[in-house]
């Protein structure tokens, strides 16, 4: 608190003052960078989500996510080591609930996807719940020591871009189905059965 008041030029009551107290802080720190996701999700999800191929909208939403922790590395550092990038359910705009509400969205389109051909859509909780995993966990790893060790913002959303892939392929064939990534969400033919052979 004494850093942030320093660094804001003002006194330490009256940061207090503003944000009541250190959790008010630290919320308020969360719901910005949240909101910062958020902005950046409705340019490369759901401008693109009709007409753009699958792939290349996760591609480019893994990116803008990548190039947001890049730049803010020591803020993720901070909400991830006070336990505010975790889903906590209170839908306060926090960090981990704007990604959420962003997977939640693609989510509803590959759940459409399913029901289009009379498919168990129950998986897709799952995969979300993975994806967020792992792509959380690979974050703090990245900006933790990744990065010291030579892997680039680009080597890092490309993994991430192919992690996603790897559980939504996963979770799709555990249903009986496949995913055609060149394609965008409204087309017929991007879910389609597996044969049984």
């Amino acid at each position: 608190m004494d850093d942030i008041a320093a660094e804001a030029g003002v006194s330490k009551p009256k940061l207090y003052r503003y944000f009541g107290d250190k959790a008010g802080l630290n919320g308020a720190v969360a719901a910005k960078l949240g909101a910062l996701m958020w902005e950046s999700a409705q340019v490369t999800i759901f401008a693109e989500q009709d007409h753009a191929s699958v792939d290349d909208m996760i591609r480019s939403s893994v990116q803008s996510y990548v190039a947001l922790v890049g730049k803010h590395p020591v803020v993720i550092r901070f909400l991830m080591a006070n336990h505010l990038f975790q889903y906590s359910g209170s839908g306060n705009g926090g960090v981990a609930d704007q990604l959420r509400s962003v997977m939640e969205v693609v989510a509803d389109r590959f759940t459409e996807s399913l029901q289009r051909i009379h498919s168990d859509a129950s998986i897709i909780p799952l995969a979300v719940a993975s994806i967020l995993g792992a792509g959380l966990s690979a974050t703090q790893w990245w900006i933790d020591s990744g990065r010291e060790q030579g892997v680039n913002d680009s080597y890092f959303a490309a993994h991430l871009s192919e992690t996603t892939w790897g559980i939504i392929n996963g979770a799709g064939a555990t249903v009986g189905v496949a995913f055609s990534p060149d394609l965008p969400f409204s087309h017929p033919g991007f879910a389609s059965r597996l044969e049984v052979n």
